[in-house]
């Protein structure tokens, strides 16, 4: 099920979100890549600019999971760092 506040706003900035809570069921950064692929051409976004939400999401995630004390999100933000950034 998908948040209905995705339907709010840019698609492009929820998509970070949308990988991260689906992360672990891709077990190989090629599937992250081809997951995000789909949802981009499905959803007919511009590929730089959902990238870049992916990573300024996923940064400032992680952060605040640091800061709060969180143990698997962080995680899991830094790999999609690792394959966006």
């Amino acid at each position: 099920m998908v948040d209905p506040v995705l339907l709010q706003g840019d698609l492009e900035y929820d998509l970070g979100r949308i990988l991260w809570t689906r992360l672990d069921e891709m077990t190989t950064d090629a599937d992250v890549r081809r997951y995000f692929d789909v949802m981009v051409d499905r959803a007919d976004l511009p590929e730089d600019r959902a990238r870049d939400w992916v990573v300024v999401r996923s940064m400032g995630y992680l952060l605040w999971g640091l800061r709060h004390g969180l143990t698997t999100d962080p995680v899991r933000c830094q790999r999609l760092l690792h394959i966006f950034a």
